[in-house]
């Protein structure tokens, strides 16, 4: 069965099992090469029909709303292993026209509440409401595919990307000639498909033994802390005051790590720090005792090796200290695995045909996200929610 009969089916079930009075009527389109992913659409397009055509976004919200109330929404997501759509919907047509009418659209899906990031690793402003930049880094610099915080014991469950401004002309890159900056994405729970038929020892190892997550945070106001973007106390100093002793701000940090993320500090002598998180690499998805692939180091690896980072004291030629990611147990990861993950990556990954208006709701727990670069003018908006469920361990 085509993706293209699978989106059809999806969404005629999906409206003959949930009526609505709304003005607001959604059907199923086509995306090309979208994917066949444990017999759904990744990922699934949905717009309004002919006949509920160019709606207001006072519409889009109320039908949203509804179908947040009667479950629907949450179903999709987590109730019915049978409807489940691990990972994607792409809206579109749906009178999402600025930050603001992004923010209402989010909101109208009832989600339980915003998640609050902690451990930000990345340069993003707020614009309306939940809305952020999804990240501000130079248009030329290429993100992998990765769990957005992965390594993270707090992460969040949904995240909203907006395509407000899409750029004219995209770049070549690994991930194939894309165009118009196209973000790409794949079904975590199809990676671990492959990763246990591909590499069985690999997936064996890292079901077993977890992950050691370490991420490099420069001291505040350094030069490098300028140069990067971010640092120690703007990532975790929320509860430091103005006249706290270092020490005292130390102690502070290490507190918010080990209450809010499990995560271990490691104090270096430049006054930099070592964020250390031991987790599991695959996680199980309860409502459908699905195994996805929920983590980043893959993308960590990449960019260490393309910036020449992969040995001590793993700095890069973007300025940036790129650290490791070994198993649980302190050993290293093999390259072979690393290279061959890149490659499987690609391989079953989906380039997001992104139209002006269009939103991607992403389930975080099954599916990723990476990045393409772009040449001109580009918004893609975020907006990051808890959802309704917690994943499981293996």
């Amino acid at each position: 069965m085509s993706s293209a009969s699978i989106a059809s089916a999806t969404a005629t079930n999906f409206a003959a099992d949930n009526p609505s009075n709304s003005l607001l009527q959604l059907e199923a389109f086509d995306i090309p090469s979208s994917r066949n992913v444990h017999g759904n659409a990744f990922p699934l397009g949905l717009r309004p029909t002919a006949s509920t055509e160019n709606p207001s976004i006072e519409d889009v919200t109320a039908h949203i709303r509804e179908l947040a109330d009667q479950g629907i929404i949450q179903s999709l997501l987590n109730k019915q292993p049978d409807k489940r759509l691990d990972g994607v919907i792409l809206f579109r047509g749906l009178s999402v026209t600025d930050a603001a009418a992004f923010s209402a659209f989010t909101e109208s899906f009832k989600f339980p509440k915003h998640y609050q990031e902690i451990g930000l690793a990345g340069k993003r402003s707020i614009v309306a409401g939940n809305v952020k930049t999804a990240n501000e880094e130079p248009p030329d610099v290429k993100f992998y595919y990765h769990t957005e915080y992965g390594r993270s014991a707090d992460y969040p469950d949904i995240l909203f990307f907006y395509s407000e401004i899409v750029p004219e002309q995209g770049l070549r890159s690994s991930f194939s000639a894309c165009r118009s900056g196209q973000t790409p994405i794949l079904s975590s729970v199809e990676l671990c498909d492959r990763l246990e038929k591909d590499l069985p020892q690999f997936y064996h190892d890292l079901t077993t033994k977890g992950i050691i997550g370490r991420q490099y945070f420069p001291a505040p106001n350094t030069d490098e802390a300028k140069t990067i973007g971010w640092n120690w106390k703007d990532s975790y100093g929320f509860d430091i005051q103005p006249n706290d002793s270092l020490d005292v701000q130390h102690s502070k940090v290490a507190s918010v790590l080990a209450s809010k993320l499990q995560a271990k500090a490691e104090w270096q002598s430049n006054g930099a720090l070592h964020v250390l998180q031991t987790l599991p690499a695959i996680r199980r998805v309860k409502s459908t005792n699905k195994p996805t692939f929920f983590n980043g180091f893959a993308g960590v690896y990449g960019r260490g090796r393309d910036n020449g980072a992969l040995k001590p004291p793993y700095r890069g030629a973007d300025g940036g200290v790129h650290l490791p990611t070994t198993y649980g147990d302190g050993s290293e990861i093999p390259i072979g695995y690393l290279e061959r993950l890149l490659e499987i990556q690609d391989e079953i990954g989906f380039l997001t045909p992104w139209q002006p208006g269009d939103v991607a709701l992403i389930d975080n727990q099954t599916a990723q996200h990476a990045r393409t670069p772009w040449v001109g003018k580009r918004s893609l908006l975020v907006s990051l929610w808890k959802g309704h469920e917690r994943l499981g361990a293996m």
